[in-house]
């Protein structure tokens, strides 16, 4: 799936930086699923470990300063881009929905 053409664009600038944070993360980590596939066992284990909690720690965070429902939608938006392409022998599509579900959760629990 291709990234939406928005995505790494800095016109973001009207936004509120907390959501500005949260697009730089889920951009950096549908990055890094797309790359896992060059990484050995280990440190590609490691790398999904950090994007699991580091993606819905900065989603909570935003909630917390613009409201569940905005981040939600911006990660909405992401996640129906779809996963990066990768090589079979990582399933980049179940890293990446883990990843968006995760985060998805983590701002609509943020109080």
């Amino acid at each position: 799936m291709r990234r939406p053409q928005h995505w790494g664009t800095m016109n973001d600038s009207i936004d509120h930086p907390a959501i500005v944070r949260l697009r730089a993360e889920l951009d950096a980590a549908w990055k890094g699923i797309g790359a896992l596939a060059q990484l050995e066992d280990v440190p590609r284990d490691r790398v999904v470990a950090e994007l699991r909690t580091a993606v819905p720690d900065v989603a909570s965070r935003a909630a917390r300063e613009v409201g569940s429902d905005a981040v939600v939608a911006e990660i909405t938006r992401y996640a129906e881009a779809g996963a990066p392409e990768s090589a079979s022998a990582v399933p980049a599509a179940v890293i990446w929905c883990d990843v968006v579900q995760s985060a998805s959760e983590a701002a609509r629990a943020a109080r």
